[in-house]
């Protein structure tokens, strides 16, 4: 399953407002095509418009502007549940309302497979766990959804969207408010069933050197600047990460034991060497 964004801009309509009047959102059109095993990590300040163009992406909201095509076929000629068989979304974890068990939270992805006045089947439920297996947390199975940690609630996220079987993955800030073991866990988890699974993974994230341990594509985006998308080593430079985040930064890379490390330091985290210590 091939994702391609063509010419795809946004801007938020205003009533009485004629479309020629318009101040598009992104300052250039956005192209980029995603293969299964990419992982494309959307970097950008608060208030780049990073959320709408996810939503834009996945059909949540209609690009004013161009279209996004699986396998060439545009979104909008494409029913909704033919979509979320294709697309699996994992919103940022917020603490749950209703005390589900983390296993029906999770059967709950199968939704798309199951009639309007259906019940789950034992299948469904054996997916649901197989799921939490893949996510690491089939303990948690009969756990209240209100009483797991952040991290555990977004890796049921996570086996929630998995269960539905999509092709195309797309995760909203799933590393944020977690500590770094947590994010940890999560990174991990994501680069594991991509490239395992043969999945294409849109990510939005506030942290630029996870780009780095993805490994695949970045699109950076700001308010004053043109939407630019292409290979971690192109887009990850030190002059970029100036101009859209208006920050010094130091690009280290480093080999140790056989791995290569690469990273963003902010110039500003240096601390002067004593030759005496």
């Amino acid at each position: 399953m091939i994702l391609t964004v063509k010419d795809g801009n946004y801007f938020y309509p205003k009533k009485g407002r004629a479309k020629k009047d318009v101040s598009f959102l992104y300052n250039n059109d956005i192209n980029f095509e995603l293969h299964p095993g990419e992982i494309l990590s959307i970097l950008g300040p608060n208030g780049a418009g990073k959320t709408t163009m996810l939503k834009c992406m996945m059909g949540l909201l209609e690009w004013q502007k161009g279209a996004t095509l699986l396998d060439g076929k545009p979104l909008t000629a494409m029913s909704q549940k033919e979509v979320w068989r294709k697309i699996g979304y994992v919103p940022q974890a917020s603490r749950m309302t209703f005390s589900y068990s983390i296993l029906d939270l999770v059967t709950m992805g199968r939704a798309v497979y199951i009639g309007a006045f259906a019940q789950p089947t034992k299948r469904d439920r054996e997916l649901a766990l197989e799921c939490l297996d893949l996510v690491g947390i089939a303990h948690l199975a009969e756990q209240p959804c209100t009483a797991v940690s952040g991290g555990e609630l977004q890796l049921a996220l996570i086996a929630r969207t998995l269960v539905a079987e999509p092709e195309i993955l797309v995760l909203d800030e799933p590393e944020s408010h977690l500590d770094i073991h947590k994010q940890k866990i999560i990174l991990q988890t994501i680069k594991k069933l991509v490239k395992e699974r043969g999945l294409a993974c849109i990510i939005n994230t506030h942290y630029a050197n996870h780009a780095f341990y993805f490994g695949d594509k970045v699109l950076m985006v700001a308010k004053d600047q043109p939407v630019i998308t292409g290979q971690v080593s192109d887009i990850m430079t030190e002059q970029n990460i100036l101009d859209y985040f208006h920050i010094e930064v130091k690009r280290l890379r480093h080999e140790i034991d056989g791995q290569v490390y690469e990273t963003m330091v902010p110039k500003y985290f240096g601390m002067d060497y004593d030759v005496n210590m």
